[in-house]
C-alpha cells in the first residue's frame, strides 16, 4: 500500500461524527443548506431536463431527484441533482490550493447513498467532511493549479471526493476505502476547454455519480491500485501541470482541518467565482461613487493568471458566456449597480450598453498575484478611466463570504430567492431548518415531507 494512498483509506474509514470542529460542522451545513438552494434552482434548465430524460424516474427508487417527490436508482439521482446544482454556476467554491465546487460533487453522492440506506443527518455530515478533507489533502500536495493544464478540478478531485464521503456511509474499513477512491480516479475527469457549456455542470453531476459507484464497487470486490495517489503513473502526476508533488510530508488528517483553515465560500453573484473579486468590490464601490457607462474611457482588470483561466470569454454572445467573463462582470456592476439572476439573460448581455462597455476592458495578467493559495492572495486592482481624465483606482480583495462565517441572514436570503419559483416561502423555511439542523434529523425523509416539493418538470 502506497503511504499516501493508505493514509487516505485509514482516514476515511476511521472518521467519526466526534472528532469533527464544530466550525468545520457549521460550515457543512451551510455548504449542504446552500446546495439544496441551488439544485432547486437547476430543475428546469435544459441540462438538467437533457440528463434526467436519459433515466427512468418514477414514484418509486432508492433516492429523490431535485429535492422532489420524484425518484431514481442512487447513481442516477447523484448524477441529475449534482448537473442541476451546478447548471447556474451559482453553488458554492472551496479547496483553496484548486478552486473548485466542492459541495455540488459530493453532496449528491452523499445524500443519494444516505437516502437509499436510511442514514442519519450526523452520517451525513461525517461524509461531508470526511470527502472535503481528503479532496483537500490531495490538492494540497500540488502548488500548481490544475486549471493551467485544463482540468477542471470540481471534476477531477470531485469524483474521488464523493468515493471518500460514500465509503464512510458505507462503513468501509481502511483497505476497501483506499480501493473506492482509486476506482474513482480512473474515473476523474472534466476539461476547462467545456466552460461556459452544458459539459460544465454535467462535470459535478458525473463526478457525484461516478464517486458512488466506485464506492460501491470497492464494497462488492473490485480490486484496484494500491498506490494511485503515490504511484508515478498515478492519479496525481497524471492531472499535475509540472510534475512537483509533495510526497514527503505526512498527512494533516485530524491535526488541521481543512474546513477550517481553507473552507468553503458560499457564491453572493451567480457568476463563475474567478469574477467574484471584481463583483464584490465594484458593485460596493459604484453605490458610493458616481461612474457613468458612458463616461468610462477604459478600465484595466489587474490579476494572476489562475484566476483568469475560468474566465474564458472576453468577448460574450449570451449569458451562458457571460457567467465566465471578467468583462460582463464589470459591465454589469457598473450599469446594472448589482449582479444578480436578472441580470444573467440573453438580452442584458445584448444590450448596446453592455456590449460597448465591455469592449473597453483589458485584461494585465501579472504572475505575482497568483502567489499564495486562492483566497489568501495578494488584491487584484481596477483602474476605470473616465473621458474626463480623471480615474477610479479598486483595491479587489477576496471576497468575504465564507460558510464557516456567513451570517444567516445572507445565506437564507440566497436560499429563498433560489426556491422562490419552487416552493412557498414556509415549505422553503422548514427546508432551510432540517438543512440546518441535520445533526438531529434520524434519516433524511424530513427533508421531503410532502409540503416541501419542488417539482420538476423532469418525469
Amino acid at each position: 500500500m502506497g503511504q499516501l494512498t493508505g493514509e487516505i483509506g485509514a482516514f476515511i474509514a476511521g472518521m467519526r461524527y466526534e472528532d469533527m470542529p464544530a466550525s468545520g460542522i457549521g460550515a457543512a451545513k451551510n455548504a449542504l443548506s446552500d446546495y439544496a438552494a441551488v439544485t432547486i434552482l437547476g430543475r428546469d434548465t435544459p441540462v438538467a431536463r437533457l440528463v434526467a430524460s436519459f433515466e427512468s424516474i418514477a414514484d418509486q427508487g432508492e433516492s429523490s431527484i431535485l429535492f422532489s417527490e420524484k425518484r431514481t436508482d442512487a447513481r442516477a439521482a447523484a448524477l441529475i441533482n449534482g448537473t442541476a446544482g451546478h447548471a447556474h454556476d451559482y453553488d458554492d467554491v472551496g479547496i483553496a490550493f484548486h478552486p473548485a465546487h466542492p459541495s455540488v460533487a459530493m453532496a449528491p453522492a452523499i445524500l443519494a447513498q444516505a437516502e437509499s440506506m436510511g442514514a442519519s443527518g450526523r452520517d451525513v455530515l461525517t461524509a461531508f467532511v470526511t470527502a472535503y478533507e481528503v479532496w483537500s489533502e490531495l490538492a494540497s500536495r500540488d502548488a500548481q493549479p490544475h486549471h493551467m493544464k485544463g482540468w477542471h478540478p470540481t471534476g477531477t478531485f470531485g469524483a474521488i471526493a464523493a468515493a471518500a464521503g460514500v465509503a464512510k456511509l458505507l462503513g468501509l474499513d481502511a483497505e476497501a476505502s483506499s480501493r473506492a477512491v482509486s476506482i474513482a480516479a480512473s474515473q476523474a475527469a472534466g476539461l476547462v476547454a467545456n466552460f461556459g457549456t452544458m459539459t460544465k455542470p454535467f462535470h459535478a453531476g458525473r463526478a457525484a455519480s461516478a464517486g458512488l459507484m466506485a464506492a460501491r464497487y470497492a464494497k462488492a470486490g473490485m480490486s484496484a491500485s494500491k498506490e494511485i495517489f503515490d504511484h508515478p503513473t498515478g492519479f496525481l502526476f497524471a492531472v499535475s501541470p509540472g510534475g512537483k508533488i509533495d510526497f514527503d510530508r505526512p498527512a494533516h488528517f485530524g491535526k488541521n482541518w481543512h474546513i477550517v483553515d481553507h473552507g468553503i465560500s458560499i457564491k453572493l453573484f451567480p457568476m463563475c467565482y474567478g469574477s467574484h473579486r471584481i463583483l464584490d468590490g465594484l458593485t460596493r464601490y459604484v453605490l458610493h461613487h458616481d461612474v457613468p457607462a458612458d463616461k468610462v474611457s477604459t478600465v484595466a482588470f489587474h490579476t494572476g493568471p489562475s484566476r483568469v483561466m475560468s474566465l474564458v470569454h472576453t468577448n460574450p454572445q449570451n449569458a451562458l458566456d457571460a457567467k465566465f467573463s471578467a468583462e460582463f462582470a464589470v459591465a454589469t456592476s457598473i450599469i446594472a449597480k448589482r449582479v444578480t439572476l436578472a441580470e444573467l439573460n440573453d438580452g442584458f448581455v445584448a444590450r448596446p450598453d453592455v456590449r460597448a462597455l465591455m469592449g473597453k476592458v483589458t485584461r494585465e495578467i501579472e504572475a505575482e498575484r497568483d502567489k499564495g493559495s486562492f483566497n489568501q492572495q495578494p488584491d487584484d486592482k481596477l483602474v476605470i478611466k473616465m473621458k474626463d481624465g480623471t480615474e477610479h483606482v479598486l483595491n479587489l480583495q477576496a471576497p468575504r463570504d465564507q460558510a464557516i462565517s456567513l451570517d444567516q441572514q445572507t445565506l437564507w436570503t440566497k436560499f429563498q430567492d433560489c426556491t422562490s419559483a419552487a416552493l412557498h416561502e414556509r415549505d422553503a423555511r422548514r427546508l432551510y431548518d432540517s438543512l440546518q439542523g441535520l445533526e438531529t434529523l434520524p434519516d433524511l425523509d424530513r427533508l421531503l415531507a410532502p409540503s416541501v416539493r419542488a417539482v420538476a418538470n423532469v418525469a
